[in-house]
């Protein structure tokens, strides 16, 4: 639309709505898990396991199901509400058989160390977070979303020559068949070590001409690859560490002054759960800062190895009107939660990086 650049009015409507979704069920969920919490004697220790494992996700059920239906009116998402249940149903099932066996862990951890157990359930966390980033790619995603190896031809060549030249040790290239689900793009390396991959949205060169699509997802590309260059990952999973620290402290205090019967025991899990995501909380702003600075770094390198300034920016203007982004979100919701710069602030400076 002429009058509206980059759908930006559409854009303000959409995301301000989304973040009232997402306020009302932060909301909602932490006052049920506040009752939980309260009314854990009573309710015994399997009605604790109960309330946290099926009355606390149904909580969030309405509000996920009211942003995908949000999502599909803005031209956003592809599903059926069938679709949508069926993976709401499958990341159920991981999260309970992942959340049954943490939850086993931290119980013992607690029943032998009811003083400092949050120490070794700390280690534990970090090798399950490290486990769960080098398999995502080959045991999660395939559970969520199509992919298929790059065909050979002009994309493949160039995007090979775009690994290459950042030294990335990637092991495979495969086209993501996101354009099932969604009209949104994206591109990322996921893994690591040896599954370390170059995923390719299918949506990223949609309603384009072959060049211009080539040269867009090679921009995108050459921006995931300074993740890794760069050493990010890493860089991430520490700031992982220093956010699950916060939240190992808060849950032990919780349990120690909220739980009934202490660590170790079934009914100390909804304390548990309940420090755990306040202390994580309060430490989650600065996370989100220091994400922020690495995709700037990232924004550098993508433009430094192209030499394709401009052109990032056009990119980057195209991908905000496609994946219906705001130029500029509220302040203090973008300074709280944001991992990524403000687009316009990503646009401007790759257009003065190429001067």
């Amino acid at each position: 639309m002429l009058d509206d650049p980059l759908r930006q009015r559409q854009a303000a409507v959409y995301n301000r709505a989304r973040r009232r979704l997402l306020w009302a069920d932060s909301a909602a969920s932490l006052v049920v898990l506040i009752g939980i919490v309260h009314w854990a004697d009573r309710l015994g220790g399997w009605g604790c396991v109960v309330a946290l494992a099926i009355v606390l996700p149904l909580i969030s059920l309405p509000f996920g199901y009211a942003g995908e239906v949000l999502s599909r009116r803005n031209g956003l998402s592809r599903q059926t509400t069938g679709g949508w249940l069926a993976d709401q149903a499958k990341a159920r099932a991981i999260g309970l058989v992942l959340g049954g066996l943490i939850a086993l862990g931290l119980l013992g951890l607690g029943r032998l160390w009811p003083n400092w157990w949050p120490v070794p359930a700390w280690c534990g966390a970090m090798v399950v977070s490290v486990a769960l980033s080098v398999l995502f790619p080959v045991l999660l995603l395939p559970l969520f979303m199509k992919s298929e190896p790059l065909s050979d031809g002009p994309m493949a060549d160039s995007l090979w020559e775009t690994v290459r030249e950042s030294g990335v040790p990637v092991k495979e290239m495969r086209l993501l068949h996101m354009g099932e689900k969604t009209s949104a793009a994206n591109a990322m390396v996921a893994g690591l070590g040896p599954t370390l991959r170059v995923y390719v949205g299918d949506t990223i060169a949609e309603g384009e001409d072959a060049e211009e699509g080539l040269t867009d997802t090679r921009l995108v590309l050459a921006h995931e690859l300074g993740h890794h260059a760069h050493g990010d990952v890493w860089r991430l999973l520490g700031i992982t560490a220093l956010t699950l620290a916060a939240g190992m402290a808060g849950a032990w205090l919780a349990v120690r002054e909220l739980s009934p019967d202490g660590p170790g025991h079934l009914t100390s899990l909804p304390s548990l759960a309940l420090g755990l995501t306040l202390g994580s909380a309060l430490v989650s702003p600065l996370g989100a800062a220091y994400s922020r600075a690495l995709e700037r770094r990232a924004d550098a390198y993508a433009v430094d190895v192209t030499g394709q300034g401009e052109r990032y920016a056009v990119t980057f203007e195209r991908l905000v009107d496609q994946n219906l982004m705001e130029l500029e979100p509220p302040w203090l919701w973008h300074a709280l939660t944001a991992s990524h710069p403000m687009p316009s602030e990503r646009i401007a400076t790759a257009r003065a990086r190429a001067q």
